[in-house]
This record gives structure tokens, C-alpha cells and sequence, in this order.
């Protein structure tokens, strides 16, 4: 009588398992301690950058954690010197989650179209190295261009962006994910200047301010 359920056995056991992964995946039920503490280091952003002043911006802290994000800095960085704007965005949470949403697939879901191939980029830093792409919003009453530029880090010092960043970093209790997006010109067809500088002087600050573990 015994082996007549070894398939239903089978089946809760396998359920079980799914459900077990999908809830360290997204912390159902509770938070690792470098989570937590990678958490309270996110509060570090600095919100002035050199000559660049920032200001938040409003976002829906349940679209973040349905992606699995347990920790949001969103942000618009003017330069006081220029003018020039740039968003950044810093999130947090558990390696699998954060590891797989990514511009090319975000934006596109929201209408852009990427345009041009993805490059990697160093940005004057030895721990800066970030991919790049430029997204368009066809069929739009106003033509939209972003430049996007976008890495990862396990400490939020030293910033990467591998070729496949689940298997990089998916297994990881705790990761952040770094955009930098500058709005252009529809017409332009060079890359602009100002995120780069931005990022120059952004980094050694997140450095500073993450290498410090009091």
C-alpha cells in the first residue's frame, strides 16, 4: 500500500524544496545578518557630491519589493556649477534577486528599445568597471535617449559588471546594484560627458563612506 504514494510523496517533498529556495531566495522569513547590516550601510549614500547636490524622489516601495528589493536610494544629482543632471538609483537586497533586472530588460518592459550594443566602462576607478547602452521611447509625443550605466558590488566599494551577473552573484546573502541614468538629447549621437563625471567623483566617496564599518 506504501508504494501507491510514493508519488504523491515525491510530489510534496519536490514542493517543499521549491518553496524552501523561494523563500531564502526572497526572504520570507527573515533577513541575514549582512543583509541587515548592508541595509543600514545603504543610509551612507552621500546626498552631496563634490560640486553635485542631490534631492530624493519619490518611488512605490511595494514595486521594489516585489522585485525583491529590500532597500531603495533614488535620487536627481545637479551639478551647481552646470546644471547638469543626472538619477541615481542604489538598491539592496538578497544576490539572486538583484542580480537579474537589469536596463535591458526593465526599460524595455516599460517601452524602450535599446539602442547600439552594450559596452563595459571603467570610470577612472580601479573598482569602477560598469556596463553601458543607450535606450530609446519610440512613437512618444517627445523622443526620449537615455544613457544608462550600471554595476554591481558585494561591499559598496568596489563595483562590477561580469557578463552574467546570476551566476556571479546570485548566490550571495547580500548585494547593491548602482544606476547612473543622464537624459540626452533625442538627436545626439555622442555619448555625453556628464555621468562620467558624475561617477568619477562618486565613487571614491562610496568608498569612504562604505569602508567605514562603524
Amino acid at each position: 500500500m506504501f508504494a501507491a504514494f510514493k508519488p504523491t510523496i515525491g510530489f510534496l517533498l519536490l514542493v517543499s524544496f521549491i518553496g524552501l529556495g523561494h523563500g531564502l531566495w526572497t526572504d520570507r522569513w527573515v533577513y541575514s545578518q549582512e543583509l541587515q547590516n548592508s541595509l543600514i550601510r545603504l543610509d551612507r549614500v552621500p546626498m552631496n557630491v563634490g560640486d553635485w547636490r542631490g534631492e530624493n524622489l519619490a518611488y512605490e516601495p511595494e514595486d521594489m519589493a516585489r522585485a525583491g528589493i529590500r532597500g531603495t536610494v533614488l535620487r536627481r544629482y545637479r551639478n551647481s556649477r552646470t546644471g547638469a543632471a543626472v538619477t541615481l538609483l542604489v538598491v539592496c537586497g538578497r544576490g539572486g534577486p538583484i542580480s537579474v533586472h537589469t536596463p535591458d530588460v526593465c526599460y524595455e518592459a516599460a517601452g524602450y528599445q535599446q539602442s547600439g550594443k552594450k559596452e563595459n566602462v571603467n570610470y577612472g576607478d580601479p573598482a569602477g568597471n560598469f556596463d553601458k547602452s543607450f535606450f530609446v521611447l519610440p512613437n512618444a509625443l517627445v523622443n526620449r535617449r537615455l544613457e544608462i550605466a550600471w554595476a554591481w558590488s558585494r561591499d559598496g566599494m568596489n563595483w562590477s559588471a561580469p557578463e552574467s551577473p546570476r551566476y556571479a552573484f546570485a548566490r550571495f546573502p547580500a548585494m547593491y546594484k548602482l544606476y547612473v541614468v543622464r537624459e540626452l538629447p533625442a538627436e545626439s549621437k555622442v555619448a555625453d560627458v556628464t555621468s562620467k563625471e558624475f561617477l568619477e567623483k562618486l565613487l571614491p566617496e562610496l568608498r569612504t563612506v562604505f569602508g567605514n564599518r562603524d
